[in-house]
């Protein structure tokens, strides 16, 4: 078997040279200065020459390079071959006998020359030899110093050519700016890693362009992330118009490609090369999620943003050594019962800097998942919060389960299912009692991989709940095939869902889709009286937020599990069926203006703060007049008005709703007496609008009766004394308010 390998050394590996000579004795001189040591192709024409060029020159190690010949000049042989690109490698000696001539050639690219006639064989075969040596060395460097993908400089000799830049213009502002093309990660997955290759060297072809005309240099740093250093210069949408150019063929395509750009302008240069492109890239991430904006620039916010996150992360080791980190609990509520009972809590992690002060989580949680540094903290979390809920049973004797976040990042970790058994087993706790908090956005990416932990850690009895759902993008197949036991809605839409619109539609197709998969529902950022009653009535299970209470310290904490203990509803306290039927919700509203009704009235106005509300009663003037006389699709049309210019004209935090055919409530939460100049004015604003009329509605009026929570000497509770105010009003027949 031996005797049969090939052993490959390059060294030994016989070069080609092509030989473009049309003079026979010239031919053979050459043949015999170099055939023994090379492979000699020969042409006689320049035909010849181009076409054994287009078919060889991936073999090819020089080219002797006649410039006269029969059919083509030399200098024209010259000329094609160094703007192809595919053969701009190809070194080429010229030989001659016109000394004339080696300007130009040197200016075409020609490497050396030989003279004729013919120096002595040893000449030749040197320059020969040189010549070829030098340029495989050269292609060695460039392709070692080069992205294999694109052909721009790689990081390392990126930054190596940076500095030497410097060098040379240590005088000269210059600008680092940074390409990113958005999502690219789809774009491979869409139409797969060939597609995405063309992608990355189109855009580099662009930007070699842009530096070859204004100067300075570009590189690939990885992926999708390419850099630019030059001079600087304030066209930047030109710049990207340019590196964006041909992207998108004709415009028309379904794979749009977009490009966000990030520049750091006039550099420090007492910065080293990478913080200058890390600010550059902090400045393109600033627009990553944008969809008006593509360029970022970077500014004296993001540099004291840069330096509190350096500052944080070299302040972390100690803050995790000396428990800096504090751990609050948000308590979450069962809300189907008569009365919401508490069911498990959150816990979030808190920042007790020594001179910080209190630093906001959106702050260093982000930071920390960047970095990695989010592991560790998370490890910390779920030991503070395993060995709290291990306090409150010997303290109370019941276990409330505890919610604690499980990052990607965790995900990873080889030794996250043993580690979490460590934590419940020292303190005598069984896996039921950690509830692991795990984004949807997570099991997108590594999917697989992700659900095959998960399901290990639902194996062993930890209950999953998947965190921000409907931020990412699961779908519904994926949905089924995901390992959790419980889906927390996005806060996000929560709040959407009750802005001054008040469209809680996607609000309530996601529990309907939670329901379907059997699955319960938890709610977070849940603030008002409105947002509670509202998801309930939609079917959703657990409810958290500031309408219960913040995050609180453990201490503060604890009268929550006391209240659940003694936990008796009060017999006078009245009750409310808590059917899931969806329809439910629709008998809590006013079929023709969607405001509350009075099943609605009802429910917010027994659970309203009555030391701290303002209540408005409102009638239409004239509108039985109205009615007789315009008809009832008229008049339906004037409620539809006053019930627009209501929502309109006050708060998202206040309830607004029609108890009869003419008659509005208004529900206006945290106010008191102290504030009745914002309520008058609201009234005014109010009946401005509405006499102000529309193109097919008459002016009207309001007869308003208002009445305070903190009011003197009441006579009945807050609505009954608005009433009267009210009445008051209708007896003297003015338009306008009356207060109690």
């Amino acid at each position: 078997m031996q005797e049969h390998q090939v052993t490959f050394r390059p060294s030994l590996d016989r070069r080609r040279i092509l030989v473009i000579e049309d003079e026979p004795i010239n031919q053979e001189l050459l043949k015999m200065f170099l055939e023994e040591s090379y492979d000699l192709v020969l042409a006689e024409t320049g035909m010849e020459a181009l076409r054994i060029i287009h078919s060889q020159y991936e073999r090819l190690s020089l080219i002797l390079l006649d410039l006269n010949l029969p059919d083509f000049s030399g200098f024209d042989i010259l000329r094609q071959v160094k703007a192809d690109a595919r053969f701009a490698r190809l070194p080429v000696i010229v030989m001659t006998s016109d000394s004339d001539a080696e300007v130009e050639c040197l200016t075409l690219g020609a490497i050396d020359f030989i003279p004729k006639p013919y120096p002595q064989q040893k000449v030749v075969l040197a320059r020969v030899l040189r010549t070829i040596e030098l340029t495989e060395d050269r292609d060695t460097l460039h392709w070692t110093e080069r992205d294999q993908l694109t052909g721009l400089y790689n990081k390392e000799f990126f930054n190596r050519y940076a500095a030497q830049f410097d060098i040379h213009h240590r005088d000269y502002p210059t600008d680092a700016i940074v390409l990113n093309v958005n999502h690219f990660h789809m774009i491979n997955d869409r139409y797969g890693k060939t597609y995405g290759d063309k992608v990355l060297r189109l855009i580099a072809e662009n930007i070699l362009e842009i530096v070859e005309k204004a100067g300075g240099i570009a590189g690939r740093n990885e992926a999708d992330n390419f850099w630019i250093y030059s001079p600087h210069r304030s066209d930047y949408g030109a710049i990207l118009e340019t590196v964006q150019r041909d992207l998108n063929g004709d415009g028309q395509s379904e794979n749009r490609i977009r490009l966000r750009m990030g520049v750091y302008s006039d550099v420090d240069k007492e910065l080293d090369i990478e913080r200058r492109f890390d600010r550059a890239k902090l400045a393109a991430d600033s627009v990553k999620d944008s969809v008006t904006r593509v360029i970022g620039l970077y500014n004296s916010s993001m540099y004291e943003a840069e330096l509190l996150a350096e500052q944080l992360i070299e302040d972390f080791s100690v803050a995790i050594r000396e428990r800096q980190f504090q751990v609050h609990y948000q308590p979450k509520f069962d809300v189907q019962p008569n009365e919401p009972i508490l069911n498990s809590a959150e816990a979030l992690v808190r920042w007790s800097h020594p001179t910080l002060g209190m630093v906001n989580p959106g702050v260093f949680i982000s930071l920390f998942e960047k970095n990695g540094l989010i592991s560790t903290l998370d490890q910390y979390v779920w030991s503070e919060a395993a060995a709290q809920i291990r306090q409150w049973k010997v303290r109370f004797g019941v276990t409330l389960p505890v919610s604690v976040n499980v990052s990607r990042v965790d995900l990873y970790d080889p030794e996250l299912v043993e580690k979490l058994q460590d934590i419940v087993a020292r303190n005598g706790l069984t896996s039921r009692d950690l509830l692991l908090e795990i984004t949807e956005s997570a099991y997108t990416e590594d999917a697989e991989q992700i659900i095959e932990t998960v399901s290990r850690l639902r194996e062993l009895g930890f209950r999953i709940e998947m965190d921000d759902f409907g931020s990412g993008y699961s779908s519904l197949n994926m949905l089924t095939a995901l390992p959790i036991d419980a889906l927390k809605l996005d806060m996000q839409f929560v709040r959407n869902a009750f802005t001054e619109r008040k469209d809680t539609r996607l609000l309530e197709v996601m529990i309907q889709l939670a329901e379907s998969f059997g699955l319960p529902t938890i709610a977070e950022g849940v603030e008002t009286a409105e947002q509670m009653f509202t998801l309930k009535m939609m079917g959703c299970d657990i409810v958290q937020g500031y309408y219960f209470s913040r995050p609180l310290p453990a201490e503060a904490f604890e009268s929550f599990i006391a209240a659940r203990q003694g936990h008796e509803p009060p017999a006078e306290k009245k009750t409310y069926p808590t059917r899931r039927d969806r329809y439910i919700y629709d008998s809590l509203h006013d079929p023709l203006t969607g405001l509350y009704n009075n099943s609605g009235f009802e429910i917010l106005f027994h659970d309203a703060d009555h030391d701290h509300i303002a209540v408005l009663i409102a009638d239409i003037d004239d509108y039985t007049a109205v009615k007789k006389n315009r008809g009832l699709v008229y008049v339906n049309d004037l409620v539809c008005r006053v019930a627009e210019v209501l929502r309109s004209s006050f708060r998202s935090v206040d309830h607004i709703c029609r108890m009869k055919e003419d008659e509005f409530v208004v529900i206006m939460s945290r106010v008191t007496s102290a504030q009745k100049e914002m309520v008058y004015s609201k009234i005014e604003t109010v009946n401005c609008a509405l006499r102000e009329g529309t193109d097919k509605l008459s002016p009207i009026t309001l007869s308003i009766g208002l009445a305070f929570s903190d009011r003197e000497q009441p006579d009945g509770d807050v609505f009954q004394d608005a009433d009267s105010a009210l009445r008051r009003m209708r007896g003297i027949r003015q338009a306008g308010f009356a207060e109690y």
